[in-house]
């Protein structure tokens, strides 16, 4: 009698082990997910969105909601296709890393699909072309690129403007420094305060801070033309989906509306 006993314990404290061993299994993998990904939770019909919400008039937070022109191009987009949106706002030097991981579905931020970048994910057609230009106070003697011997200038940390400072004019350009930051408002405090000389940036987003501070200038950049479009994971199902729903709204009038909504208002 004792050795059924016996045994029946023995058979429960087995089914208990195994129990115990594949729910620390299950929660050591869910702890990975977090630590490493973030593990986007995945909801039918819902894109979770990546900006980064510094650049007017493209993106920016106005009374605690994020807006601008790429906001309402990309919910235009999801409205198409059936999708419910959540904006995430992040540093745009991590929008990279949050796609490949993909911790978001897609981002739209200013971003220009360089080569570097397609290596790492993928895009949709382009959906906005910008110049790139200088930002000097307006008494300053800076008229183009190579006056900036000596001089301190600003970009956003990963954007193509850093990348062309670094890789073209610092080369060429005497005494040059360098300063990335990831948020364009933390920019604009070191150019106010006297820190920076320039500040490099695309035209629609230096138009925007023209007007709201009188005392600084546009100084154009020739042949630095940016063309913008949204990022994706690489192999993502959503990408034919997006491009198909830019060449509508090409043909029917939607993108140029949106755009000039945001031209005219000026925000």
């Amino acid at each position: 009698m004792n050795d059924h006993k016996t045994l029946y314990h023995f058979n429960n404290a087995k089914i208990l082990v195994k129990k115990s061993l594949k729910m620390k299994r299950i929660l050591a993998s869910l702890f990975v997910c977090l630590a490493l990904f973030g593990c986007k939770e995945k909801k039918e019909n819902h894109l979770t969105i990546a900006t980064s919400a510094d650049y007017p008039p493209l993106e920016f937070f106005k009374d605690g909601e994020i807006v601008g022109m790429e906001i309402d191009l990309i919910r235009a987009i999801a409205k198409e296709l059936n999708y419910s949106t959540t904006i995430k706002d992040m540093s745009f030097d991590s929008i990279i890393g949050a796609l490949q991981t993909e911790r978001v579905d897609l981002a739209i931020s200013g971003i220009s699909a360089t080569s570097e970048r397609k290596e790492k994910v993928d895009f949709a057609i382009p959906h906005h072309k910008t110049l790139s230009v200088m930002l000097v106070a307006s008494s300053s003697s800076i008229e183009k690129a190579s006056d900036l011997t000596g001089k301190n200038v600003g970009a956003q940390m990963g954007s193509t403007y850093e990348k062309m400072i670094k890789d073209e004019w610092q080369p060429t350009i005497l005494n040059l420094t360098l300063r990335s930051l990831s948020k364009i408002p933390d920019l604009i405090q070191d150019f106010k305060s006297g820190r920076l000389d320039a500040l490099v940036l695309g035209i629609a987003e230096a138009e925007n801070i023209v007007k709201n501070h009188n005392d600084f200038k546009l100084i154009s950049l020739p042949q630095t033309e940016a063309v913008y479009a949204i990022a994706l994971p690489k192999n993502s199902p959503l990408t034919e989906k997006i491009n198909a729903v830019i060449k509508k709204f090409e043909a029917d009038g939607t993108l140029k509306k949106i755009q000039d909504k945001w031209t005219e208002k000026g925000q």
